[in-house]
């Protein structure tokens, strides 16, 4: 069983896969980030997150909502329609605004059955650094 959390990015622009290993390497030296890219390590759809020894990592993918029958604008409509309409509500209003306007969902994939703490912080860390870097609102399963 796995718990997701997502990170809806307003950015035109995706982090480069790089920059997600500098930056979490630079947070902890143990972070590992591995997956296959593009020749000039930018481009990624996935990857792996190892943040401690002998614990299962935490599964990033990126999803785009650029194309009405993309995985991203699927699971952006489902949200959607999960809010509902607004009504008077000012909260559901600018979070609805935000999500009409994602360009892409990097959704984390923790392993509920073999996470700990340290798996939650390290998680939390790549999320900030999303929320500051490429606009990102973070939803998290209930």
């Amino acid at each position: 069983m796995s718990y997701y959390i997502r990170a809806f990015c307003r950015s035109e622009r995706s982090p480069a896969f790089s920059q997600l290993q500098q930056f979490m390497s630079g947070r902890n030296p143990r972070y590992r980030l591995e997956g296959e890219v593009d020749d000039n390590n930018s481009f990624w759809t996935d990857f792996i997150f190892h943040y401690k020894e002998g614990r299962l990592p935490i599964l990033v993918e990126i999803n785009w909502c650029d194309d009405d029958s993309s995985i991203g604008k699927e699971e952006l409509d489902a949200f959607l329609q999960d809010i509902g309409r607004p009504g008077l509500s000012l909260k559901k209003r600018k979070v609805i605004k935000h999500l009409k306007r994602t360009k892409y969902i990097i959704c984390c994939q923790i392993p509920v059955s073999d996470v700990d703490d340290d798996g939650f912080s390290a998680n939390q860390q790549l999320m900030d650094f999303l929320i500051h870097h490429y606009q990102a609102l973070v939803l998290k399963d209930l």
